[in-house]
């Protein structure tokens, strides 16, 4: 079972006179799924979330990025 979380995370400013507050709403992932995720943990997803029927589906698609320094071709010698 998973359950969505509302965390309200308060900053102060100006000497603390002022406090800015901003919400964020988190879903844990359960014990059972982190070897699956471990892999894609250092990942950028798009994100899309889809109400259907009694169902929320929440689909996680990987970002292509340009990695050039990680695949350097191999210099070919004749």
């Amino acid at each position: 079972m998973m359950k969505f979380q509302r965390r309200v995370s308060r900053k102060r400013y100006l000497k603390s006179k002022r406090i800015y507050e901003y919400e964020r709403i988190t879903l844990d992932i359960p014990r059972k799924y982190h070897e699956t995720i471990k892999p894609l943990l250092n990942q950028d997803f798009e994100t899309k979330v889809t109400i259907e029927k009694d169902a929320i589906v929440i689909t996680l698609t990987p970002v292509k990025t340009f990695r050039h320094a990680e695949n350097i071709p191999q210099k070919i010698t004749q």
